[in-house]
């Protein structure tokens, strides 16, 4: 447990040139190509899934370095862990952190202040539906086999390294089953809010403390007050025990689970949730001015209240979510979009959107809003040449010194000096090789609109579609490949002439076999897979529960995935499938994710 309620963030991956669409240099360029000079980063990372995390906006420059080649036909294994990783993380944390016991608890947020920008509510025990589901599931998984949650908790400690507190003593004894945790501010600086409820004050009072001790963390760091059935615990750099009386009056006179932003987002929850997870949009954005970062594309984009609930179902796991926004989700969506998609073959995945007929609008508002947070032009012009060339033997010191340097074997003084070579290099080249002034940027801001614009004219209000089987060697066979693209107006032959100039610019062509006529385009390979997804009752079952007026929808096997790459599956081979689907209800944005598994 650490003390540091804002531990440091990590600062992203590096980015290129904001507009080049030259394939990336290999990891250790010669003397004699032409090195790429340096310039500033400025792509966004994207949003955090639905959790409603504002997206990350790394601080500062940084010293680049070329990106190593990308590994050929790894794509669907690329996504596939992605997805894994989401979900299995959000089944595993919900046993991980919390007893099963048939104990109960209070309502956490009623021990929250209403004015809180973020909570989150763990119920292991909501029903004697969900619980027993969440156990069956979750022993289906080789990692997860415990006897008891004791064990879990034991190792959670054991990983932790606080050194003296022993699992059963000090949490089993008294940590009941519903917990809440909040991000709440108080006097501009940010806090965690924990309620976790309890069944022996006494024992939680002691536990707690040894806890605290163990953590390193001061009364000032880590403040709680112990109640007859929970516990009210703050956590932050400095100021917890002000903030924890600050918390406790606030939630007397108006709790979270009086406020109508929460109760209305709450209420459209269907039936027992294992975990519930609510976000004050505006509030978030506040919240991330305070830790000093710009919100303001964040808040141009999301506002409103986010809700989603986890819950345990016969087959699986699932995941829904809405966002009580102030302005209507643009992707409204079609009734027909799961039943058309149920008509593609019953390949290892598909995916299938109704895309909004305001496409035009949209793009140009979110090529605007990152114009605007990234100062346009400006923010893609590259750095003047800044120093000397590396001469032939500083050329050949920087590459000696390159591998001490990503093995942390440097000195300082050996690391200054790499540093000190590195920029010279990106920014000067070499005396055999000098940088000069006519690199190639890419197309610039205009153009790229010009683009996205062409293409966003013919796509607009078109229903596109796509499924494929995965292949061990090339990621995806494309002789499975299915596409198509079914355009709101007889364009299909201007989006195929659009499609092969840009492929011819990168060296290539369009496959065999891809038709345009009238307003559809599409393609199809002769290996496709036999039978179509509606007779997969997995999908079936999917598609019933999926919003009416879905706009986006994605299908993935797992089962088949576990087949193609056994070695990535490894443990895992409970998994069954995975689906999503977002669409709209009265204007709010809304969507089911689930995680099938094997009988």
């Amino acid at each position: 447990m650490s003390s540091d309620a804002n531990p440091q963030q990590y600062p992203g991956p590096p980015s290129g040139p904001q507009y080049q669409y030259q394939p990336p240099p290999p990891p250790y360029p010669p003397a004699q190509q032409q090195p790429v000079p340096y310039v500033e980063p400025g792509v966004p990372l994207p949003p955090q899934g639905a959790g409603g995390q504002p997206p990350y906006l790394p601080p500062g420059a940084y010293v680049p370095v070329p990106p190593p080649q990308p590994r050929g036909g790894r794509g669907a294994k690329v996504a596939v862990a992605a997805i894994l990783s989401v979900v299995l993380i959000a089944a595993v944390g919900a046993v991980v952190l919390f007893k099963f016991v048939l104990k109960g608890g209070p309502d956490p947020a009623e021990s929250f202040p209403a004015s809180a920008s973020m909570y989150l509510e763990v119920n292991l025990d909501p029903s004697f539906d969900q619980t027993p589901k969440l156990l069956e599931h979750l022993s289906k998984f080789d990692d997860l086999d415990y006897d008891s949650t004791d064990d879990i908790l034991a190792d959670l400690l054991e990983e932790s390294g606080l050194e003296g507190v022993d699992a059963e003593q000090d949490l089993s004894s008294w940590l009941g089953n519903r917990h809440g945790l909040a991000m709440w501010t108080h006097e501009d600086r940010p806090y965690a809010v924990v309620s976790l409820a309890s069944t022996d004050a006494g024992a939680a009072e002691d536990g707690l403390a040894k806890i605290r001790a163990a953590a390193g963390a001061t009364d000032d760091q880590m403040a709680y007050t112990v109640e007859d059935d929970h516990v009210l615990m703050v956590v932050g750099e400095e100021g917890a025990a002000d903030a924890l009386d600050a918390a406790k009056s606030e939630a007397g006179t108006d709790p979270l689970s009086g406020s109508s932003g929460y109760d209305e987002a709450r209420a459209w929850l269907d039936g027992d949730q294992l975990a519930v997870y609510w976000v004050d949009m505006d509030a978030v954005a506040e919240l991330a001015e305070l830790t000093g970062e710009n919100a303001e594309m964040f808040s141009q984009f999301y506002s409103g209240q986010l809700v989603a609930g986890f819950s345990a179902f016969d087959d699986g796991f699932e995941l829904s979510y809405r966002l009580f926004g102030g302005e209507d989700d643009p992707w409204t969506g079609s009734e027909d979009l799961l039943a058309g998609m149920g008509e593609l073959p019953a390949a290892g995945f598909a995916a299938t959107a109704y895309v909004p007929e305001n496409l035009t609008e949209l793009a140009e508002d979110a090529i605007g809003a990152y114009d605007d947070f990234y100062g346009g032009e400006d923010y893609a012009e590259p750095a003047a040449p800044a120093a000397d060339p590396l001469t032939a033997e500083e050329y050949t010191e920087y590459l000696e010194l390159q591998d001490g340097y990503y093995n942390a074997e440097l000195t300082a003084d050996q690391e200054a000096r790499y540093l000190e070579l590195e920029e010279r290099y990106w920014t000067a080249g070499t005396v055999d090789d000098p940088w000069v002034d006519d690199y190639d940027y890419g197309p610039s801001p205009e153009e790229v609109q010009a683009m996205v614009t062409e293409f966003t004219d013919l796509l607009a209000g078109a229903s596109l579609s796509i499924a494929g089987d995965f292949d061990a060697d090339e990621g995806v066979n494309p002789e499975s490949m299915v596409l198509s693209a079914e355009l709101a107006e007889d364009r299909a032959a201007d989006l195929q002439a659009l499609v092969e100039e840009l492929v011819a610019e990168e060296g290539g062509t369009l496959p065999e076999g891809v038709t345009a006529e009238g307003s559809e385009i599409s393609y199809t390979g002769g290996e496709t897979a036999s039978g179509t997804l509606a007779e997969d009752a997995r999908f079936s079952d999917f598609a019933a529960a999926a919003p009416e007026q879905s706009a986006v929808a994605v299908w993935v096997d797992l089962a088949a995935a576990a087949e193609t790459y056994p070695e990535d599956f490894e443990g895992a081979q409970a998994l069954s499938a995975f689906a999503w689907a977002h669409g709209s209800d009265g204007g709010d944005g809304t969507g089911v994710l689930r995680l099938y598994l094997t009988d």
